[in-house]
């Protein structure tokens, strides 16, 4: 049986259906600048980001800049020590630092590669550095004496060559430590090589991994080299990261950081002695030395002492006895620094 509506009902949907309705031209005057008007100009001009849950960011924007530096610093150590390595101009640039799956990375780089994990002790997990083979192989016949030519079909790398090319990737591991000695000092070592990037996981294919992309040039011959860091390692290290160690900006010391300073200063041990100065020998005076040698000295034995400081004259004083019978020293004044 049809149910029969109320009035009250009857009266909702009318004001439902005006509300929904063609709207009438608005009348120009105050009512233009009503709140309800401004409140929706500023939903229809509120930009919208997209966010992806099944890749979420896992590191923030302040670590993700601090790498940035971090890595360019890297860069540019690596352009000079690959340079002096193959006594050839090098140039070596930081390309970009992501967020993404460690399975986009596999699919993004060629097979067959220079594919390499990375231990990074004393962090728990490992590091996935890859080598283009546009770049391997150009490489490898520089350091055999060739000119480091493209090479025009490309393979797989044999023991041989990896043997050889392991020289490079020993450059790569040192200025990496040196690059992250300023947040955790790491024992970089390869932890195992493939030539497919498909048999080394490093993580979960959906994990998220920090993408450090760089690129080689030397002379007509570049290709990339891609370090990925799992996100997950970077949690212990965290709060490490500072952006002020590796933008070069430092501020400027303020009263209370002089004072906690000087406060520092204090508390260091320094050694002070009593020392007889003024008396001067040749050299060949001083080597002709033997038991039972009497030296002159220029003071008199009631003379004021010098007080040294670390071996520097600070102060004038003389040497006496207290009520216990030890020797003291009594400060008599400055000494002037002329």
């Amino acid at each position: 049986m049809a149910k029969i509506l109320s009035q009250e009902e009857v009266d909702a949907l009318l004001k439902s259906h005006t509300r929904t309705g063609p709207k009438a031209p608005a009348a120009p005057g105050p009512e233009r600048g009503a709140p309800q008007y401004q409140a929706k100009k500023a939903q229809a001009q509120r930009k919208v980001t997209l966010y992806n849950f099944r890749r979420p960011d896992r590191v923030s924007r302040e670590q993700m800049r601090s790498l940035h530096f971090m890595h360019d610093r890297f860069a540019r150590n690596f352009s000079s020590s690959l340079s002096a390595y193959l006594r050839t101009i090098t140039e070596v640039n930081l390309v970009s630092v992501e967020q993404l799956s460690y399975q986009e990375f596999l699919l993004s780089v060629p097979d067959p590669t220079c594919f390499n994990a990375i231990s990074i002790k004393p962090l728990e997990g490992a590091l996935a550095l890859e080598v283009n083979p546009t770049l391997v192989f150009p490489i490898i016949d520089k350091m055999l004496g060739g000119p480091g030519e493209p090479l025009k079909q490309l393979r797989t790398m044999t023991d041989i060559e990896q043997s050889i090319f392991d020289g490079v990737l020993k450059l790569v591991l040192e200025d990496l430590r040196e690059a992250w000695r300023g947040i955790v000092d790491l024992d970089f070592r390869i932890q195992a090589r493939e030539t497919s990037p498909q048999l080394i996981q490093i993580v979960a294919p959906n994990e998220v991994v920090l993408l450090v992309v760089f690129e080689v040039k030397m002379g007509p011959v570049s290709g990339m080299i891609n370090l990925a860091i799992p996100s997950i390692i970077l949690e212990p290290i965290s709060t490490k990261f500072d952006q002020e160690m590796f933008t070069g900006y430092k501020k400027s010391s303020t009263f209370e950081e002089a004072r906690l300073l000087m406060a520092s200063l204090k508390r260091c041990p320094m050694e002070a002695a009593a020392e007889i100065r003024g008396t001067s020998l040749r050299m060949e005076e001083v080597l002709q030395l033997k038991p039972g040698d009497l030296i002159p000295l220029t003071k008199r034995f009631d003379a004021e002492l010098d007080l040294c400081v670390d071996g520097i004259p600070r102060f004038m004083g003389l040497v006496a006895l207290n009520p216990n019978g030890k020797r003291v020293f009594q400060v008599t004044g400055a000494r002037s620094e002329g």
